[in-house]
């Protein structure tokens, strides 16, 4: 939409435009306050080619009010539709979440979350099926995930109204099934991949739609939720469409062995390329959904508590998780750096996850590099204490326009969080378990500034800290990208295998790489400037200087210290020398501490974060933490 910038602040008829929040070849939305009701709507304005052709806008407008009717808790609503400049444009509710495409990011979703999402998916298809509308798109963009974790259906305004016989026809109702590709942002590689993958083999056909054509698509949603991968695949839209209407797809229990046989033959059902075969219904589908959902919480609970929590009847039973969010008030923003302090960051909010449990121990997690609380899902939905998981200010997954922090305020922002959570909840013991860069933050958090006493933490777990500047190789790498220069980019990352010792700890590099990159998409201003703060104290002192005062100061202040670092053969070289200085100048005051710093034998730095083995090294550290007497509060040393 040409111009679109220009909107912003204005009103039409009674919707002031506060921000744009989206935006692609279907349209561009703005979040905007309805002046009238006194609450936040989305506009969404249809591309212009659309809003320029008379016929189409006024079919739009006819399907639009239909979609309008849909009242249902799991789809998006349409309030109104309007013009503004010869251009259209739906007046939406406004959500506040993320699509269940920035969800998944690439990874299958735990089974109860896929089973209570795809049962509210298909009850909102079976509602528009029953009103006569065939959506046509259904896809992970076009599916909404609340804050509160539930479903929303998007689009419906551009979907297609059946005809009395329940068929929806394409638009213009003779357009060759290469026109209905270019309608259906077909205008590069990446934009055809994302939309033609999900297309049923009617509908590559260009034959008359009907509500089965939907089903094909969920089925095609299903499968990712299930595996974290499309079933169709290829390298251009040609592939993609031949594998819709003549490949069968590798079943969904191949690719993820935690997938039940049932499910698997669910969505096999869903995706038969003879629609007489498939589901004849969303309402068809989603009882089987919610059976399948039925017997596996029968099969994983069972009545009673132990020690104020729900009995566990196994390795099945899960806590359940909630998203909550901690203000950043003008008393937490005046702990940052005034000199580089971005004001927007004033009133938003720190986003933490919440496993809810009932227990006088709280366990709090700190994630690496460019990660968020994700990385410890699998151990918050089995811990059997209260665990909480704050994600970094700007590493969020679905945010846009990230704010690049130092890491002395990510730290300072996560201090006053702590403060806040333990006076809040008052726990009996607080364990702190760091990540990577959540590690090294671990450290810094307990030196805090000698003018205030810093949180109580009575137990560190250390996972993978940093030891020199050797160990810092990924964080040196991304420190040394201008994230302004993305001309650059591919020159500095080729050499982020040469480091590497052995092909494990090459595969875990680039595997790494992989994942952070794709989540910040180029936005990596954030990652460049954390990693920079990672890497400068090391470079300031070479050597094992950092690391041994990070060790000496966390020692005076917590009743339990556990550093655990994975079998790599790097890490096994820092250590070896660590204990040789220590041997000739004593830098860990005292003899190398075996029970305190230890290697787990066999593994890399990702099973480092095993669920099981996480949980039994908090078990163990919460026995030596309850041996001790609780330490008088005092300001710890400066890291300066």
């Amino acid at each position: 939409m040409s111009g679109a910038d220009s909107l912003l602040g204005s009103i039409l008829s009674h919707y002031r435009i506060v921000e744009k929040i989206g935006g692609g070849g279907m349209g561009v939305v703005y979040k905007a306050q309805d002046t009238r009701l006194d609450r936040y709507v989305a506009l969404k304005f249809l591309p212009e080619e659309l809003s320029r052709n008379p016929q189409a806008l006024e079919r739009f407008r006819r399907e639009a009010k239909a979609a309008s009717a849909l009242n249902h808790p799991n789809i998006c609503t349409i309030h109104d539709i309007g013009e503004q400049d010869g251009q259209a444009f739906l007046v939406m509710e406004f959500l506040e979440g993320m699509t269940l495409k920035q969800l998944m990011s690439g990874r299958a979703l735990d089974l109860p979350t896929l089973l209570s999402l795809g049962t509210e998916i298909a009850d909102a298809l079976d509602v528009a099926h029953g009103a006569g509308i065939v959506h046509r798109d259904i896809k992970p963009a076009n599916i909404f995930v609340t804050r509160r974790g539930l479903a929303k259906v998007l689009d419906f305004g551009l979907a297609k109204v059946a005809s009395p016989n329940g068929a929806a026809h394409l638009p213009g109702d003779h357009e060759t099934a290469t026109e209905f590709l270019e309608n259906l942002e077909v205008t590069n590689r990446g934009a055809t991949i994302g939309t033609v993958g999900y297309m049923s083999p009617e509908q590559v056909r260009g034959e008359t739609l009907d509500a089965r054509s939907d089903l094909f698509s969920f089925g095609v949603v299903l499968y990712e939720m299930a595996t974290g991968t499309a079933p169709f695949r290829g390298t251009s839209s040609g592939t993609i469409l031949a594998s819709i209407l003549h490949r069968a797809n590798t079943p969904a229990i191949r690719l993820n062995p935690d997938v039940p046989l049932s499910l698997d033959q669910f969505i096999g059902k869903a995706l038969e390329k003879d629609r007489s075969l498939r589901y004849q219904s969303a309402a068809e589908l989603r009882g089987d959904l919610q059976r399948l959902r039925r017997d596996l919480e029968a099969d994983r609970t069972e009545p009673g508590y132990e020690g104020g929590q729900p009995a566990r009847s196994g390795a099945g039973s899960e806590n359940t998780l909630a998203e909550r969010r901690f203000q950043l008030t003008e008393r937490v923003c005046r702990k940052l750096n005034r000199a580089t302090l971005d004001p927007r960051i004033i009133g938003d909010h720190l986003q933490y996850l919440d496993n809810q449990v009932n227990s006088d121990v709280l366990v709090f997690f700190l994630h690496g590099l460019g990660l968020d609380h994700r990385e410890f899902e699998p151990i918050l939905k089995r811990l059997r204490y209260r665990g909480l998981s704050p994600t970094l200010y700007g590493c969020e997954p679905e945010r846009r326009g990230r704010i690049s922090l130092s890491l002395a305020d990510h730290v300072a922002i996560v201090r006053e969080w702590l403060r806040d959570t333990v006076e809040r909840l008052q726990p009996a013991t607080v364990v702190m378990v760091g990540s990577t860069l959540g590690a090294d933050m671990g450290f810094q958090l307990l030196l805090s500034p000698q003018d205030e006493p810093g949180p109580r933490v009575d137990g560190f777990l250390s996972l993978e800290c940093n030891l020199s500047l050797e160990t810092c190789f990924v964080s040196r790498l991304l420190a040394s990208i201008d994230p302004e220069r993305t001309d650059s980019w591919i020159g500095n990352l080729n050499p982020c295998g040469y480091t590497a010792a052995s092909l494990d700890e090459w595969l875990t590099i680039h595997e790494y790489l992989v994942k952070v990159l794709r989540k910040f998409q180029g936005d990596i201003g954030v990652l460049q400037r954390a990693a920079a703060d990672i890497v400068r104290p090391f470079n300031e002192e070479p050597g094992f200087q950092v690391f041994a005062r990070w060790f000496a100061g966390a020692r005076g202040q917590v009743r339990g210290l556990r550093l655990v670092f994975s079998d790599a053969s790097t890490t096994r070289g820092a250590l070896a020398r660590l204990k040789l200085e220590n041997l000739d100048r004593g830098i860990l005051a005292g003899e190398f501490p075996e029970s305190e710093i230890t290697v787990s034998a066999n593994t890399d730095h990702f099973f480092v974060l095993n669920a099981d083995q996480v949980m039994q090294l908090i078990g163990d550290l919460l026995g030596e933490v309850r041996k001790l007497p609780v330490r008088a509060a005092v300001c710890p040393p400066s890291l300066h």
